[in-house]
Order: structure tokens, then sequence, then C-alpha cells
């Protein structure tokens, strides 16, 4: 069977949402090599009680990763409490963690309890930790450390029962040396560590998510699309996938939206990735005129750029320029002429 056969036979059969799957986290990320060793520790360390620090770029599954420590641990039947804490207002982050009594400050007009409070019996999550203000940081070791907070205007401590899972998309290393975050919390947080790995690294597993992904939104859109064409397989093994896990699930959500019977590379809307920096400084390296000013320079290699992306296109759409201009997001005029003028033949 090939790619898009093998892809329409998983299109066909009863699948669930990544993040909120109650499947084991390996149907739900998928099953490359390096996913199978998060799994490996994820496993090893959800019946623990140990505080896990989750790291990876961001969109690659870190809060699925957390959600799955969660379900796998002893304390799967309590909440799981996400705080994203690069979203919070800096001068309410330490309410919305610990609560505020009333009148503790102006507009308190009533006690409200925080999130580690509201995690009690289960796991907090707190996400891209990294934005945590440096203020902030020595309260929530403390809390970590005491299993005791204080509420905002509070004059007592309030006993918490939670386990804490941070995530970060920068290296806290970096940041420890630079004074924006203390040395003592990232040891506190980092008991156990993970590393969920970029979906450029898992190749494996995009055609699974990409199906995964189609499932769902056939659910959402009530519609029926079969599955991924051997081009659209193409088309999305050989992007580089910048915004990881998120960006694809957001690519075929809209293609299945696009699409009638079957996902076609034209529905993903991939441009053809930029031949990489290094590769084009080589070839120029070899072949530069050093007779010519600079300005000349740059525009014969971005002359030489342009064509190849334009080739790569044309070839990606068998030569259909119409097609190739909605891939590129350039006007049919545009494509036209530079075609063209570069000589290029659409067949």
């Amino acid at each position: 069977m090939g790619p898009a056969g093998c892809c329409e036979a998983q299109a066909e059969r009863p699948l669930t949402a990544p993040a909120e799957s109650a499947a084991p986290p390996q149907h739900a990320m998928g099953s490359s090599e390096p996913m199978q060793r998060v799994f490996s520790e994820m496993q090893r360390v959800a019946p623990t009680s140990f505080t896990v620090l989750i790291t990876g770029e961001t969109g690659s599954g870190k809060e699925v990763v957390a959600r799955a420590i969660h379900r796998l641990s002893p304390r799967a039947s309590g909440p799981f409490v996400p705080v994203d804490c690069g979203s919070i207002p800096q001068s309410l982050v330490e309410g919305e963690l610990f609560g505020h009594e009333k009148g503790s400050f102006t507009g308190a007009d009533r006690s409200r309890p925080g999130k580690f409070e509201v995690a009690s019996e289960g796991t907090l999550f707190l996400d891209e930790i990294s934005n945590l203000p440096i203020d902030v940081q020595p309260k929530l070791l403390r809390a970590i450390q005491e299993r005791q907070i204080w509420r905002v205007g509070g004059t007592r401590g309030i006993a918490v029962d939670i386990r804490i899972i941070a995530a970060s998309n920068r290296d806290l290393v970096p940041m420890i040396r630079a004074g924006g975050f203390r040395r003592d919390l990232y040891h506190r947080l980092n008991e156990f560590s993970l590393v969920v790995p970029p979906l450029r690294d898992r190749v494996e597993d995009i055609v699974f998510l990409a199906n995964e992904f189609l499932h769902l939104t056939n659910q959402e859109l009530k519609k029926n699309v079969l599955g991924f064409s051997e081009d659209a397989v193409q088309s999305l093994l050989g992007f580089r996938w910048p915004g990881n896990v998120r960006e694809l699930r957001n690519v075929v959500r809209r293609a299945v939206l696009l699409a009638d019977t079957s996902v076609e590379a034209r529905h993903l809307g991939l441009a053809e990735p930029c031949p990489d920096h290094e590769a084009i400084l080589a070839e120029f390296s070899g072949t530069a005129d050093w007779s010519v000013p600079f300005k000349e320079m740059v525009h014969r290699v971005v002359e030489r750029v342009e064509r190849l992306i334009l080739a790569q296109a044309l070839r990606r759409t068998r030569g259909n320029k119409a097609e190739a201009a909605r891939l590129l997001r350039i006007d049919y005029k545009t494509i036209h002429k530079k075609v063209r003028d570069y000589g290029i033949r659409p067949d």
C-alpha cells in the first residue's frame, strides 16, 4: 500500500484528540523513536511525586505530555490546572497563583482562591515558567517547598496538596547566568526533566498526527474527507514545521475545510521551504563574481533562490502556474512574468 492508501486507511479508524485523549500518550503523539524515549521517561516519573520540568519548542506538545503524566499518576482523579505564566500581567501573577483576600487591594470585593488551591489533590501545570517575574519566584519556591501558600492580604497559611509540572520553551540555564531566573527554583522544579523533540526531528509522526487531526476536523465539520493524496503526504513530509504540532493541526484543519473527498497538496498551502542558507552560501562562495558591486551580488543570489523556489512550486503543481501562485501566495501575473524572465519551463 502506498503512502496515500496508508493515510486513507488510518483516517477511517476512530481517533481521539491528541490534547484530550484518554488513550496512552503514544496513541496521541506518535510512535517515533524520539517519542518512545519520552514515553518511557514519562512512565517512570508519573507514579512518583517528583516535580517535573518539560522543555521544548513552542507548539511541540509540552502540555500534552504534562496531561499524560497527570493521567498516569495517582492524582489522575484530581484536577489538572494549567497556568500560562506568560499571559498573566506581571502585577496579577501573585494573586493568580496564590489567591487574595477581600479588601487586599482596590477592587477586591471578595476573597478568591488561587490556582494552587484550585489544583488541590491534583496537578498544577506552570506553562512558560521562564516568564515568571523574578520577584514572584522566591514565593513560588517557598510554596513548593513548604506545600503552603499565603493569599495576597492573608494572615494565615493555607496547606496545599498538589504536584507541580513546569514547562519552558527557553533554556533556563542561560537565564540563571543572566540573573533572570533563580538557580534554587530551577533545581527545585528540575527534580526530573523531559525534553519534547520538535516535529522535524520525528518525521515518522507527521502523517500519523495529520490523520488524527483530519479525523477530528471531520467530526467538527461533519465532513467525510477520506485522507491525503500522495502529493499531500510528500508536502507534509517535506515541510520543516517551525510551529511544530500546533502548526500541523492548524494546517490540516484548514485543508479539511477546503477539501471535498481527499486533501490535496494545494489544500495544505505549504510553500516549498527556502533552501538551507548554508547550502546557498556554499554555492555562492564558489561562483561569486567579486568584480561586481555588493548590491549586484545580493541581487544575483536572490534571483537564484527565487528561481529554485518557483521551479519546485511548479514541479509540485505539475506545471500549473495558477496553482503554484496560490501555493506561494503571489498573484498570477507575478509568477507568469518570473517564469518567463527566468526561463523556467512549466513542464
